[in-house]
């Protein structure tokens, strides 16, 4: 499913872009002979608008495009500028009063707890509470979870889609993104820790965690976000055979598939409109 989701929202912004660049191509668009019966109707059709029409939308959606690229850029460095802020305050503060091992923090804490920081390098933060509570086994399937945030890079995908949301607030996709993907991050997490030890141990860590008060710090990601759902999806979910080939054909799917939908419409209103 976090396939599917990248996939669509990557989807959404290169055809909006690739649309945007062909409305304003000069001349004919790359792509003229794949849709040319298309491109012959909107001719037709432009044909019968006020004259200026053409010039006057091209400058329009030329400006709406500079306007969203201005934001993005704005808002993009807000968000490095503050997930660099939650780096450095985890480096050079929690680092005082932590245990280093590998690539591990460990606070002297007696309520259990982990989490993630994002960045390169990136590390762990757990406390000796949950070294205390659990064993060799879920304490493993912890760290691994957070582990696997860290390598699928999960930090700078939630950034990415809190710009967009930020962004482009309007577009339905991109507003449920953040909470959607947060939640779809941790599934996938729970998904390599159950590889690396089983479901039944996630399971049970996930619920030792759970029951922990402690608030999980901004800008990062913890194993304690969405625990019903993630118990339930552990509990009804075996080992996915191939992973790599799911994912792969998921985000095909989830951007293929939209191209498919748009020319089939595209060629129905054709149909009624230009015949």
């Amino acid at each position: 499913m976090l396939a599917a989701w990248l996939g669509s929202i990557g989807g959404t912004v290169f055809f909006g872009a690739s649309a945007v660049a062909v409305s304003l191509w000069p001349e004919h668009a790359p792509a003229e002979s794949a849709v040319e019966t298309l491109v012959r109707c909107w001719s037709v059709l432009s044909h019968t608008a006020a004259p200026g029409i053409t010039a006057a939308v091209a400058g329009a959606v030329t400006v709406a495009l500079a306007l969203a690229a201005i934001r993005t850029t704005v808002v993009g460095r807000r968000h490095t500028r503050e997930s660099r802020r939650v780096r450095t305050y985890h480096r050079e503060v929690v680092a005082i009063v932590a245990r280093s091992r590998g690539d591990v923090m460990w606070l002297d804490h007696p309520l259990p707890m982990a989490y993630s920081v994002g960045g390169r390098p990136g590390f762990v933060v757990a406390t000796e509470g949950l070294s205390a509570c659990l064993s060799a086994g879920e304490r493993e399937a912890v760290l691994a979870h957070e582990r696997a945030h860290l390598r699928g890079q999960h930090h700078r995908i939630v950034n990415v889609c809190n710009v967009l949301a930020e962004v482009f607030p309007r577009v339905p996709l991109f507003a449920a993104a953040p909470t959607a993907v947060t939640t779809l991050v941790e599934l996938t997490a729970d998904q390599h820790a159950a590889r690396v030890t089983s479901p039944a141990t996630v399971r049970s860590a996930l619920t030792a965690v759970s029951a922990s008060t402690l608030p999980r710090p901004a800008g990062t990601l913890g194993l304690s976000n969405d625990t019903s759902l993630r118990l339930w999806k552990l509990r009804i979910e075996g080992r996915a055979r191939w992973p790599w080939l799911s994912c792969a054909a998921m985000g095909t799917v989830s951007m293929v598939g939209p191209i498919f939908t748009v020319l089939a419409g595209a060629g129905a209103v054709s149909a009624l409109v230009c015949t």
